[in-house]
């Protein structure tokens, strides 16, 4: 929509905590040289709007803080989100970060997403394109610098104030415009006549699906109060009894999981679906793995002979024809770089498009086996679990295994990498074992009689997971549940893999 100028004066008069610091640094704002940077392009499927909410059926709400004049509420807020295990999106100016920089990287170190909301928070149908550009770009390379994370590709307007050209420019600069589902009005403090039950009611009275919920990190400059920051606990109480659970703006890319079945089918649950080996693979050949691209949204299909097949995502090559005698593909893992690894049962990790670390080929005990790879989405390394319960660590943090603890007649049959840097190990039973990351619950003493638990994929937004099932069933744990293939499995086929976007 394009802002008329009585609209935008109500603005001014809404943004309470923003108000002062971006009226005094428009005034002396000048370009800086990040401008002339190349920008990466935006996500495809996201151009070309304003998303105001995540496209998602399921029971999910972002909430996302702005940051600006001040950091008043950050530890608090910072506080509560840690104690329920909630991820959000905080949208930083480059000078809240230049301002607050302890207080900007506390929000990186907690694990918490990062996204731009411009240098100095102007009016951004005010600026020429060169300006624009160059408040989000500028904006970016200093929430870098500062914090480490990177924000892109999420940016919020100042004042919401936008029109579609503006969004072109942006998208034009990489970024995608993100605005709100609603607005809690905790800004007003309690000299505008807000409560904190004003806050809580205000988002629960909004609830739908995919909801963005504005809030801000400041305290109201007259009154000092702090309303989103209190209110935060009884938000989150609030929506985790209606049966929701929280994800970051990261969700607009992509909120669901493939299941992957040994005919080279791929099954799409809240995700898009890209294609799939089913019907094409040559007698005796099956598809054994499946991982994610987390930069692309596709996927690959690791094959019985080594093969690897690409879907929206890219391909490096494959270990098809190199497969030596009693050796076989066991995993495959997508990662951040755009590439991706391929692991068979002698401990061997291959890379294809991305680095390698090292392997446990020649290292395996005898009767031992890899059998499963993750890679670990912060350090770019990876895990190779083994069929005796051990797991080993390459540029990737080791917080423990299995090994000696499997129960008779258990396996090893999962494991994936969380966004927080830990692992989580599955056993056939439907156990979830987890490694410097959340527990959120498992299958064990669940599954019926003959049923195994076959697979394990950790949600990349909410920081859940998923549990496939040898009957096609799909177990979500403070992950959104889209279905599954239970009951739909056909003779013959199994199920052989699971991934999440």
């Amino acid at each position: 929509m394009e802002m008329t100028g009585t609209f935008r004066r109500h603005l001014t008069a809404r943004v309470g905590p923003l108000v002062v610091i971006a009226a005094s640094a428009l005034a002396v704002w000048t370009p800086l040289p990040a401008a002339s940077a190349a920008a990466q392009a935006a996500p495809p499927g996201l151009d070309g709007q304003n998303w105001t909410a995540v496209p998602t059926p399921a029971k999910v709400v972002a909430l996302t803080f702005d940051a600006g004049a001040n950091a008043d509420g950050v530890q608090s807020i910072l506080g509560t989100l840690a104690k329920y295990h909630v991820t959000a999106t905080f949208m930083l100016t480059g000078n809240f970060v230049r301002d607050f920089p302890a207080q900007a990287r506390a929000i990186a170190a907690a694990g918490q997403r990062i996204g731009d909301h411009s240098v100095s928070h102007p009016y951004f149908t005010t600026l020429t394109d060169a300006q624009i550009r160059d408040q989000v770009l500028s904006a970016a390379s200093q929430i870098k610098a500062v914090t480490g994370a990177d924000p892109w590709p999420w940016f919020r307007f100042p004042y919401g104030d936008y029109n579609q050209h503006a969004i072109s420019v942006v998208n034009g600069a990489g970024f995608v415009p993100v605005g709100w589902t609603v607005d809690t009005l905790g800004w007003k403090g309690t000299s505008g006549g807000i409560t904190t039950q004003t806050v809580v009611d205000r988002v629960a009275g909004s609830l739908r699906p995919g909801e963005i919920v504005l809030m801000h990190c400041g305290s109201n400059p007259d009154d000092h109060s702090t309303l989103d920051a209190d209110a935060l606990p009884a938000v989150i109480q609030r929506l985790q009894a209606r049966v929701y659970s929280f994800v970051t703006l990261d969700a607009l890319r992509g909120l669901g999981y493939h299941v992957l079945t040994s005919n080279g089918g791929v099954h799409n649950y809240g995700a898009p679906w890209y294609g799939s080996d089913g019907g094409t693979l040559p007698a005796g050949v099956r598809a054994v793995a499946l991982a994610a691209d987390p930069v692309t949204g596709g996927y690959w299909i690791a094959k019985s002979d080594g093969g690897v097949n690409a879907f929206n995502a890219p391909w490096s090559g494959s270990l098809r024809g190199q497969l030596a005698a009693g050796q076989s593909v066991t995993g495959i893992a997508g990662t951040r770089s755009g590439g991706y690894l391929v692991l068979t049962s002698d401990g061997g990790v291959h890379n294809y498009g991305t680095t390698w670390y090292g392997s446990l080929r020649g290292q395996l005990p005898d009767g031992v086996r890899a059998v499963g790879l993750a890679a670990d989405p912060v350090t770019g390394g990876y895990w190779v679990s083994r069929s005796d319960g051990g797991v080993n660590a390459f540029n990737a943090p080791w917080s423990g295994s299995l090994r000696g603890q499997l129960a008779a007649g258990q396996s090893v049959t999962g494991i994936a990498g969380t966004r927080s840097g830990g692992y989580l190990v599955l056993t056939s039973d439907g156990g979830v074992h987890n490694y410097g990351t959340t527990w959120y619950g498992s299958l064990r003493g669940q599954l019926p009689g003959g049923v195994r638990a076959v697979g394990l994929a950790a949600d990349p937004v909410t920081g859940g997971y998923w549990v496939s099932r040898s009957d096609g069933g799909v177990g979500a744990f403070s992950a959104p549940w889209y279905g599954s293939l239970a009951g739909q499995v056909p003779a013959g086929q199994a199920v052989a893999g699971i991934a999440g976007e």
